[in-house]
C-alpha cells in the first residue's frame, strides 16, 4: 500500500506539474489540474503516506526507538538544539536569521533531526539520563542520581 499510493501518486502529481508548466500556470490550467484532475488521486497517496507511516512507527522499529530516545533526552535535547540554532542565526555565530529561504532552511532542519535521532540512542544504551536530565533530576533531589547503566535497562 505503501509503494503503490505513494509512488502512483508522486508519479500523477509529476504530470500535472509538468502540465502546469507546459501551459505557464496559466490560471484555467492550474484549476482544472489541481482542482480536478489531483482530487480523486489524493486519497490514494494519503493511503500510501497513512501506510508508510505505520510501517516506519512499528513497535521495536528503528524510528520508535530512536524517537523514543530522544523523547527521554528532551531536555538535553532542546537545549543543544537552541544552542546551534542561535549559533546559526544570531549576531554572535553566523547572523543568518531572515537570510535563509524556506527551501534552505531544510538544510539546517533535517540535520539537527538526525543528529538528536541519532545521537539520543547510544547515550541512553550507555547512561540512565540524558545530561541535563540526569543534573535536573539530581537538583530536583538534592542528590547525586546515578547516571552509569542503559535507561532501557533502568526502567524495565
Amino acid at each position: 500500500m505503501a509503494a503503490t499510493g505513494v509512488t502512483i501518486g508522486w508519479a500523477a502529481y509529476a504530470a500535472i506539474a509538468t502540465f502546469d508548466i507546459a501551459h505557464g500556470f496559466d490560471a484555467r490550467y492550474v484549476a482544472l489540474s489541481w482542482l480536478t484532475l489531483a482530487t480523486p488521486l489524493r486519497p490514494l497517496t494519503i493511503i500510501g503516506y497513512a501506510a508508510a507511516i505505520i510501517l516506519l512507527a512499528r513497535p521495536g522499529g528503528w524510528l520508535t526507538t530512536r524517537v523514543s530516545a530522544a523523547g527521554r533526552m528532551a531536555f538535553s535535547n532542546y537545549l543543544g538544539t537552541t544552542l546551534i540554532c542561535t549559533t546559526i542565526f544570531y549576531g554572535y555565530g553566523f547572523g543568518l536569521y531572515g537570510d535563509l529561504s524556506r527551501a534552505q532552511l531544510y538544510l539546517v532542519v533535517v540535520p539537527i533531526w538526525l543528529l538528536m535521532l541519532l545521537w539520543s540512542k547510544p547515550w541512553l544504551d550507555r547512561f540512565r539520563y540524558g545530561p541535563l536530565e540526569w543534573l535536573w533530576r539530581s537538583l530536583s533531589r538534592f542528590a547525586w542520581q546515578p547516571m552509569r547503566g542503559s535507561a532501557f535497562t533502568a526502567s524495565r
